[in-house]
Order: C-alpha cells, then sequence, then structure tokens
C-alpha cells in the first residue's frame, strides 16, 4: 500500500534525469541554456514536476 502523504511527483535533478532517461549533466546544460522542461527552484534546490517533463516528452514527440 503507498501512502499519498509521502509520493510527491516533484524530482530532484538526478530522478529527473533519469525519468526522461538523460545524464544529470544533459539536465544541468538544459537548464544554464533556458531549455529543457520547466523547473522550478527555492533557494539553490532545483525541482522537477512529472506534469511539466511529460510535456516536455509531448512536445518533442510532434
Amino acid at each position: 500500500m503507498t501512502n499519498d502523504r509521502t509520493e510527491t511527483p516533484w524530482m530532484t535533478s538526478e530522478q529527473a534525469a533519469g525519468y526522461l532517461s538523460v545524464s544529470k549533466g544533459t539536465m544541468h546544460n538544459w537548464r544554464s541554456k533556458g531549455a529543457g522542461p520547466r523547473y522550478r527552484t527555492v533557494g539553490r534546490i532545483v525541482r522537477y514536476h512529472r506534469d511539466d517533463l511529460d510535456a516536455f516528452l509531448m512536445e518533442g514527440a510532434a
């Protein structure tokens, strides 16, 4: 059984990279170039939302 309070749609750069099957370095390069999926920061913490990663994948599928 899963606990909804512990599951989150927010991912670290490493988790998002795995989700997209790219390297963590690619995620960093995309951020520095203003490309790639949408992300949010709180201070120095970077997080990606699963919906934004899915939208990024769908944009590439067109």
